[in-house]
């Protein structure tokens, strides 16, 4: 059975709940028989120190980017049997995602960017979700002016995505999943370093208003917006306060990473109930252009889904 992962129901407990649920995904079977695939033993470690070695661990074996897109990695050299055994215990550790949330409305439903695909699948996921009964108050789609890499460009011709940055495909993405729009209303402030630029599309449609929102980085002379940073730019920014509950829908490969650290931007950070699921198969369907992730693309998100835990445990442990 896949192990619980982090989410945050703005309740009393939440934080003691949350870090019995880190640890038990830290220190699960299924962590065990990965770490000692390769070389590793996770057995004399608890807790913070358990996270701590994992987080050196999978620096060391499993960080294939070097900081890098993720569509830019090297190809892991990894045996047949580490092959197995990942795609074997990756839904254990929520890496195959959970699609089905928890509630029947709320406030605020967050995609997550990414690559040109997910422009594309999420929408048409979170489009779905409303038809079969979801309500929410607001869908919001967070990026960033990130510009396409490697394949991207060719992906996203194929896909039909007229533009060249990851903002284009989601526009597209929206457009698409939820035609007819009417145009976009626009606010926006573009810098000279896009990193530091943000831009908003907002359209209503069936009582529900959609947004796009193209965040700044935290440090835009270094890298453009990450997870967090959009986040945070959304709550402080853009989350109007009548937001209280929030559903994030991210890739399911990504689910620990991002639903932890949603639950340390948005939950423990601002009290908000937010839990987390992955695009299902379905959605995620683009016929010879899907998506396969391989296990070296497991093995690097449970990479960063170790940091993500350690820093949330972190934030909470008295």
């Amino acid at each position: 059975m896949p192990l619980d992962l982090p989410r945050w129901d703005a309740r009393p407990g939440d934080a003691a709940r949350t870090i019995e649920v880190i640890d038990r995904w830290a220190a699960s079977r299924a962590m065990a028989r990965v770490v000692a695939a390769f070389g590793g033993d996770t057995g004399d470690h608890r807790g913070d120190d358990l996270l701590g070695y994992l987080e050196q661990f999978s620096a060391h074996h499993f960080d294939f980017r070097s900081g890098r897109e993720r569509n830019l990695a090297t190809d892991a050299r990894l045996t047949a049997e580490q092959d197995s055994l990942v795609l074997d215990v990756a839904p254990d550790l929520g890496l195959a995602g959970i699609t089905s949330p928890r509630h029947a409305h709320y406030d605020t439903v967050l995609m997550t960017g990414g690559m040109v695909r997910a422009g594309i699948v999420k929408p048409r996921f979170v489009a779905r979700l409303l038809a079969d009964g979801l309500t929410a108050g607001r869908v919001v789609f967070l990026g960033a002016f990130r510009g396409f890499l490697g394949d991207e460009s060719r992906i996203a011709r194929a896909l039909g995505v007229m533009g060249d940055d990851e903002v284009d495909s989601m526009v597209a993405g929206v457009r698409r999943a939820f035609r007819p729009l009417e145009k976009a209303m626009v606010a926006e402030r573009i810098d000279e370093n896009r990193n530091a630029s943000w831009r908003e599309y907002t359209w209503r449609t069936g009582g529900v208003r959609l947004t796009v929102l193209a965040t700044p980085s935290s440090t835009p002379e270094e890298r453009r917006a990450n997870t967090a940073d959009t986040l945070r730019f959304w709550a402080e920014h853009n989350r109007e306060p009548g937001e209280r509950s929030i559903l994030v829908v991210t890739t399911p490969v990504y689910v620990p990473y991002q639903g932890a650290g949603a639950v340390d931007v948005l939950g423990a950070g601002r009290g908000l109930a937010v839990e987390t699921i992955g695009v299902d198969a379905r959605a995620s369907n683009l016929g010879r252009l899907s998506q396969e992730f391989l296990p070296q693309h497991h093995l690097q998100e449970l990479r960063s889904a170790v940091g993500a835990m350690r820093a949330l445990r972190g934030r909470l442990a008295p």
